[in-house]
């Protein structure tokens, strides 16, 4: 019987650091996505910043579009469309980014539950764990 007990100790603990490197896995994950939020963010910020700027100018103000290291004359309309195009496709991307998020919260929140239950079905987990805090 002693035996039985270790075997279920011991598939309780591998259980446990499995959800818990799940976890580190999904947290990862999500400040990874947190980056791709502020980064996306920050571009359309910019993007909006600079079709303000165009708004502001003549019709006829010289425009030069960036090619890589060189420069072409572009007209003001053409600029402007390309910001609206960038700016729609910023747009798609943060929807993206923000499904993925929700994705991952949810997957996070529900391994998290996972990992409590487990906790309290065992208190050979808990003694093995000893003080250790788990609050939310």
């Amino acid at each position: 019987m002693a035996a039985r007990l270790e075997d279920g100790e011991e598939k309780v603990l591998q259980d446990f650091e499995e959800l818990q490197q799940t976890i580190l896995n999904q947290a990862d994950a999500s400040n990874r996505i947190q980056q791709q939020e502020r980064i996306c963010s920050i571009q359309r910020q910019k993007t909006t910043l600079t079709k303000t700027e165009l708004a502001a100018m003549p019709d006829q103000t010289v425009m030069y579009r960036s090619v890589g290291r060189a420069y072409f004359c572009s007209p003001k309309a053409e600029m402007v469309q390309d910001l609206e195009g960038r700016l729609a496709a910023l747009d798609a991307e943060a929807a993206k980014i923000k499904a993925a998020r929700d994705a991952v919260d949810a997957k996070l929140k529900d391994t998290d539950n996972q990992l409590r239950e487990l906790i309290s079905q065992s208190p050979s987990l808990v003694r093995r764990l000893g003080a250790v805090n788990i609050g939310k």
